[in-house]
């Protein structure tokens, strides 16, 4: 008995049994979606280096607190609604 068709006849199986697991999309989320839990506030590159160096706080698309020294939290913040850091 030759066993090259009985190999090939259990990789055919095999591959059939797994093709549907190949054949699902998944959805793929981007970075920032991934790294912000729900409810978390928005953060913005206000400087155009491509590292987020700001956070918008009250929601309303402008930034209110800022990373001004780069260790990723915030230390300036705009307690007026100017819409500047505030003077320390």
């Amino acid at each position: 008995m030759k066993k090259l068709p009985m190999i090939a006849a259990a990789f055919g199986a095999a591959t059939l049994i797994a093709a549907p697991s190949f054949a699902q999309d998944v959805p793929e989320e981007s970075a920032a979606e991934e790294a912000a839990p729900v409810g978390a506030p928005a953060t913005i590159d206000t400087d155009g280096d491509g590292k987020m160096d700001a956070w918008d706080q009250r929601g309303d698309g402008k930034p209110d607190s800022w990373d001004t020294n780069g260790d990723g939290s915030p230390d300036a913040f705009d307690q007026d609604g100017d819409g500047a850091p505030d003077p320390q």
